[in-house]
This record gives C-alpha cells, sequence and structure tokens, in this order.
C-alpha cells in the first residue's frame, strides 16, 4: 500500500534496526501516538505564549520522531518551524503548530493503514 504521507523506506530501515520485529514495530510506533501529543501540547502552549525556545524543542523531538517513521509532511513542518524558531523569526506560530498537529493525525492515520496492511 503507497501513501505519499509515508516514506516506506524509514519503516524498511527502522524494521531492520529491530531485527524486522512486527511487535516491536507496533510498539515503537504506539509509544510515538503517545509521546507525540504531548508535544504538541507543548508546542501549542509555546506557540500561544511566544516561548521560542520550548517551541524550538519540542519542534525538534517531534521532526526526528516523525523522520523515525517515515511522517515526511510532519517532519518538514517541525523542521521548518524548528528553524525559525533559531533565527527568532517565528510568524503565526499558532497558525503552525496546527499545521503540525494536523500532519500529525494524518501520518498516525497513514501508519495505522500501513501496519494493519502487514499484519
Amino acid at each position: 500500500m503507497r501513501d505519499a504521507n509515508i516514506d516506506e523506506s524509514a519503516i524498511a530501515r527502522l524494521l531492520g534496526v529491530i531485527g524486522g520485529d512486527q511487535d516491536d514495530l507496533l510498539e515503537l510506533l504506539n509509544e510515538f501516538f503517545v509521546v507525540a501529543p504531548d508535544n504538541l501540547l507543548k508546542m501549542e502552549r509555546a506557540a500561544a505564549s511566544g516561548n521560542l525556545d520550548t517551541l524550538r524543542i519540542a519542534s525538534h523531538s517531534l521532526k526526528s520522531n516523525g523522520r523515525d517513521f517515515g511522517a515526511v509532511d510532519l517532519a518538514n513542518l517541525c523542521q521548518r518551524l524548528e528553524q525559525a524558531c533559531k533565527s527568532g523569526a517565528v510568524s503565526d506560530a499558532v497558525g503552525q503548530v496546527a499545521a503540525i498537529t494536523d500532519a500529525f493525525a494524518a501520518a498516525k492515520a497513514s501508519l495505522k493503514k500501513l501496519v494493519a496492511g502487514n499484519e
């Protein structure tokens, strides 16, 4: 199953790292699905308050996790926001975080379909 939201080669690399164990992959995905909303909440609060350090750190974390699971759109949006925070030139942080939240929801749905198709 092909999904433009997900780089399946990233999933294949991750599976290689964990020895091809589908159960371990599911465990890692479930952890991502639990941790990511916490990062998104931090990002929402930081965007609303203008705390660029917290916004940068949470964006970096979500970017890295997104890349590990091949969530290309999510990772790219997080990277853009992280870089803007580093430069101190963030425009519409609340809007960017909303787009990242949407990208996470899309990635989560795609990842669930992908894993269900591989069972």
